[in-house]
Order: structure tokens, then C-alpha cells, then sequence
């Protein structure tokens, strides 16, 4: 989401009586609903193909016992990987919102 495609709805935003502290608040929350989603979507998709991974026979002489890929389902790496994610996104996300509180929307409509 990039500031420059939105400047004219962010001055519109602002002349209709928004302040900057809300455009921020717009910002972020759009992009922690992206990371939200991107993340739960990157960790079914993961446990998806962890899952047929699982499945593929792993026959080798230097390990006998193994008879699969050995794959650890541990619920902390979900809860790292969905942290990771929103942390992340709301790094990504809180540069452009602090520049889009800034931005006067006078010269924007003018078109400066």
C-alpha cells in the first residue's frame, strides 16, 4: 500500500475533517489485517505441504528407522511464525502511516 496512490483519498480524508492521528490509524490497521491474513494464509498453506511432506517415504541405510522426512509439529513454531508476521507488517506499515499524517491536503487537492 503504497502513500502515493492513496494521497488524494488521504486529502480528502483530511479536508472532511479527519485528523492525521486517524489516517495513521487507517493505515495501520489496514496493513495489520494484511499481516494477519498473510499470515494465517503462509501457515495453513505450510502445514498443508508439511503435511505431504510427511507423507513422502524416506528410505535411506544411514537412518533404518526413519521411514518419513522428520518434520517437528510444534505448536511454537505456528505462534513464532504468526508473531513474526504481524510484527513485520506493522513495521512495514507504520513508516508510510507516519508520512501520511503529515501530509497537508491543500497542496494535494491543489496538486502540488
Amino acid at each position: 500500500m503504497l502513500i502515493y496512490e492513496k494521497m488524494n483519498d488521504i486529502a480528502i480524508l483530511k479536508a472532511t475533517g479527519f485528523s492525521g492521528k486517524d489516517v495513521q490509524y487507517i493505515f495501520m490497521s489496514q496493513a495489520i489485517i494484511i499481516g494477519l491474513i498473510g499470515g494465517i494464509l503462509g501457515l495453513l498453506i505450510g502445514l498443508i505441504f508439511t503435511n505431504i511432506i510427511n507423507t513422502i517415504p524416506f528410505k535411506t541405510d544411514a537412518l533404518p528407522t526413519v521411514e518419513t522426512y522428520p518434520i517437528n509439529f510444534d505448536g511454537w513454531f505456528y505462534v513464532i511464525g504468526i508473531t513474526f508476521a504481524m510484527v513485520s507488517t506493522f513495521l512495514a506499515g507504520y513508516l508510510p502511516s507516519k508520512k501520511a499524517k503529515k501530509i497537508d491536503p491543500v497542496k494535494i487537492i491543489r496538486g502540488q
